[in-house]
């Protein structure tokens, strides 16, 4: 590996794992978009009403704020994944001891303080928010006598509670949940739920041999395909009875890839239904706010640079792997 110290300080940037930021600020923006009545985009347009968000300081902040806690969580989360990551081949900054366990913790704790400070800028709305999604997502999930992510329904609700709180975060930047909230969200917590279940087929293998009990390990490839994508379905059909043009138009791209992985199942299939689910989200979510897509070229690239000269490895990518 290249000893050039410059890249090894991006050490303590990648391992908050950047790449995973997009499904979260995708869905704090959806959240955003949804409270303030703009996910009718093509009717928008022919009405000649669409809203392009060229800056908004407290998007931003909240994009921040969501930046850190996720962050934070991610590191807890390799630190106690240490010997699952190492049969997967992935996640190696601490397993392979490039940074201490120690340095790790503190840093983590650094980001987690910081986001909730910053939350206060905001709202309380948002503290509470980011408190309870620091909880879930750092405590519950990872550390005894819980360790949801060891357990199958168990992490399925969580991660289900983490995609409704992104969205919520993006909701409360303007007013507090309401029950119109609840509704909206439905489509998007589902599709992030369909996702969720497919990240765990790829990583089967290793997590049984580490005695990670995930849902796809508990039930099988077969019963966790299913399942998937019943909610993709569901997801699909929710935001065409919500009107909801903006998760539609993203769900109908989808929809290729979904009977590719549906009459050929497998991994490399999954991968890519989850690779181009946050790509067209992503996409979409530009078309609102087109100061998004310099942030996502920017991090996409850096992270080529970075695992390439870092370790010659090749990530991110399209491919099914």
């Amino acid at each position: 590996m290249p000893n050039n110290p410059r890249i090894h300080k991006l050490d303590y940037l990648f391992i908050t794992r950047p790449m995973l930021f997009f499904p979260g600020w995708n869905t704090l923006l959806a959240g955003y978009l949804a409270e303030t009545h703009q996910l009718q985009l093509v009717s928008d347009v022919l009405e000649k009403t669409y809203i392009i968000e060229f800056w908004n300081g407290k998007i931003v902040l909240a994009m921040l704020i969501f930046m850190l806690a996720m962050g934070g969580s991610f590191i807890l989360n390799q630190m106690e994944d240490v010997e699952s990551d190492r049969r997967n081949r992935k996640l190696f900054l601490v397993g392979e001891g490039f940074i201490s366990k120690r340095k790790a913790g503190r840093e983590s704790i650094i980001l987690l303080v910081l986001a909730i400070l910053a939350g206060f800028f905001i709202n309380i709305s948002t503290v509470v928010l980011v408190v309870i999604f620091i909880f879930i997502t750092g405590y519950l999930y990872n550390f005894q006598p819980f360790q949801y992510k060891n357990r199958p329904l168990g992490g399925l609700i969580l991660n289900m509670l983490m995609g409704w709180i992104a969205f919520g975060l993006g909701w409360v930047i303007n007013q507090p949940l309401n029950d119109t909230f609840f509704l909206h969200s439905l489509p998007y917590l589902f599709l992030n739920t369909s996702l969720y279940l497919l990240t765990t087929l790829p990583d089967m293998k290793g997590d049984n041999a580490a005695s990670k009990k995930t849902f796809a390990v508990a039930y099988g490839f077969s019963i966790t395909l299913i399942a998937a994508s019943v909610l993709y379905v569901l997801s699909l059909v929710v935001s065409f009875w919500l009107s909801d043009q903006f998760l539609l138009i993203i769900n109908l791209f989808l929809i290729v890839n979904f009977i590719d992985l549906v009459y050929r199942p497998s991994v490399a299939g999954a991968v890519r239904f989850i690779k181009m689910a946050i790509f067209f989200f992503s996409m979409m979510v530009c078309l609102k706010f087109p100061l998004y897509f310099l942030t996502m070229v920017t991090v996409f690239f850096l992270s080529r640079y970075y695992y390439r000269f870092r370790f010659q490895f090749d990530y991110p990518n399209f491919r099914g792997e």
